[in-house]
């Protein structure tokens, strides 16, 4: 519950409202799923560093004769990120407010027992209505920030994972994309998987430090995948076991299909969590959202609502993330 001042003003903090903002995140479902490392508390810029033992090995011959013959293996790789400053700024009719919120008086948001379809919220009824509806509205945004591409703008800023990796010189790009259906799916997603370096599938597998990797399509290339393997059962799952559909999850040679929903279209990107990041201060203890009530004499029926956040997707090393887009 908010800090309810009176009956015309709403304030959501993170140090008495904390669930409101963790919720608001996970609903962001790729956030949800944890397929990347979140930063918190990140005002302007966060500085990345990873330290690298070259060649994988640190030994020497020791051929008994007391010579000391020091190396330097370890070097450490950092790269700076700076976070975008985002704003909320909305306003919402109490009357449109009323056809929204009807719906769900049934569903015990503060709906008085045998509310109509016309029912006016109580107080707390609105509360919950309206900061539901900005924390649903909060949580797509997110998801569209951390991938980006065609058709993920927030306010004209389209800079997540995807254009982040067409755009870099460095990222493994799977050539020749095509228009994906049923009929070459599997074949292009294996493609993908054929593209990911060796190092970065191996870690996942065998190092148990490591997060393995993840292959991650939009819902039409999931749906095709799982249309083609249901029509095609004994060639990729009987004769070829590289395919296996178990509880809900595709994989091919063990690597997950993850499903995002804010993917483009015949979009694809392979990439292990250990290098995906998402940093923001939606969890700082200085935020707050606030929703404040026009004045009686001529906006009594308007709500604006008010908040900021900063908040910016990326991943350390380039050479480890593939991408395919048509």
């Amino acid at each position: 519950m908010a800090n309810l001042i009176d009956n015309s003003k709403i304030e959501y903090t993170v140090k008495h409202e904390a669930g409101w903002f963790i919720q608001s995140m996970k609903k962001a479902k790729t956030l949800e799923k944890d397929y990347l490392r979140v930063i918190p508390n990140v005002t302007k810029e966060v500085l990345l560093k990873k330290a690298v033992i070259a060649n994988n090995t640190i030994s020497q011959v020791d051929n008994r004769d007391c010579e000391w013959t020091p190396s330097q293996r370890i070097n450490l790789d950092s790269k700076t990120f700076s976070v975008q400053n985002f704003k909320i700024n909305e306003e919402q009719c109490m009357n449109e407010l009323d056809n929204i919120y009807s719906e769900n008086v049934f569903n015990g948001m503060g709906g008085e027992a045998g509310a109509n379809k016309t029912a006016m919220p109580n107080a707390d009824g609105l509360e919950d209505t309206l900061m539901l509806m900005i924390q649903n509205a909060l949580a797509g945004d997110i998801d569209r920030i951390i991938w980006g591409g065609e058709g993920n703008e927030v306010d004209g800023i389209q800079n997540g994972l995807v254009d982040k990796a067409l755009a870099s010189g460095e990222t493994i790009k799977v050539a020749n994309a095509i228009t994906i259906d049923t009929s070459n799916v599997l074949t292009e997603i294996q493609r993908v998987y054929e593209s990911i370096p060796d190092a970065v599938i191996n870690e996942g597998e065998f190092d148990p430090e490591k997060a393995p990797v993840r292959i991650f399509v939009d819902l039409k290339t999931y749906r095709y995948a799982k249309q083609a393997l249901s029509n095609v059962p004994t060639e990729y799952q009987v004769v070829l076991p590289a395919w296996t559909f178990d509880n809900g999850v595709i994989r091919y040679m063990g690597v997950e299909i993850a499903l995002v929903s804010y993917l483009p279209s015949n979009t694809m990107i392979a990439a292990s969590r250990d290098n995906l990041f998402f940093a923001t201060d939606l969890l700082a203890d200085t935020q707050s959202i606030k929703a404040e009530r026009g004045n009686s004499l001529k906006d009594e029926n308007m709500w604006y609502v008010k908040g900021q956040y900063r908040a910016e997707s990326f991943f350390l090393f380039d050479d480890e993330v593939v991408v395919y887009s048509k």
